[in-house]
Order: C-alpha cells, then sequence, then structure tokens
C-alpha cells in the first residue's frame, strides 16, 4: 500500500509542475530579451540532442560520426525544419531510425 502511495505522489510532484506551468506562463507576460532566448531554445535542444547522438567517443582518439544515425537525422531535420517543432523532429528521427536498423542491421 505505501508503494502505490508513493508513487502516486510521485507521479503528482513531478507532473503537476509540468502541467501547470503551461497555462501559467500564457497569463505572464515575459519580457522581450527573456522571448528572445525562448525562440532558441528549441534549437539549442535540438543541437545539443544530435551532436551527442552522431558522435561515437573513442579513448584517445578523434570522435567519428555513426552513419546509420547520420542517415536518420536527414528526415528528422527536415520535419524539424518544416514544422518548427522538436517532438515532430524527434519522433520522426527515432521512427526513422528504428526503420533503418529493422532494414539494415
Amino acid at each position: 500500500m505505501y508503494f502505490y502511495l508513493a508513487l502516486f505522489f510521485s507521479v503528482i510532484v513531478t507532473w503537476v509542475p509540468r502541467i501547470l506551468s503551461f497555462p501559467l506562463a500564457k497569463l505572464i507576460q515575459f519580457p522581450a530579451f527573456f522571448k528572445r532566448f525562448l525562440n532558441y531554445l528549441s534549437l539549442s535542444m535540438m543541437t545539443s540532442l544530435m551532436v551527442s547522438e552522431l558522435l561515437i567517443l573513442h579513448k584517445n582518439a578523434l570522435p567519428s560520426f555513426d552513419g546509420l544515425r547520420c542517415v536518420a537525422m536527414i528526415p528528422a531535420m527536415v520535419v524539424g525544419y518544416l514544422r518548427k517543432s522538436l517532438m515532430f523532429a524527434v519522433v520522426t528521427g527515432v521512427i526513422t531510425m528504428a526503420l533503418l536498423r529493422l532494414l539494415v542491421v
């Protein structure tokens, strides 16, 4: 019983701040510099995700690119550019990578 209570309250503590932040953000008038910062936030997040996934680190050597992931990145970048949505770009990349692994490996 205590496990389920702990699980329930963990979900509440985790999800309530994430869900409430969206309606509260619509009520607040942000300064211009903060709006400018938010415009580049998804781009910087996407860049950090891509670089960390594309590079293979080697001990005592330069990093190299993973070819399969580079191919999967192309549709994700196209969808991200056209839709301007980080979520759609990531989902497209995951689906493309799954299909490539199914067909190639």
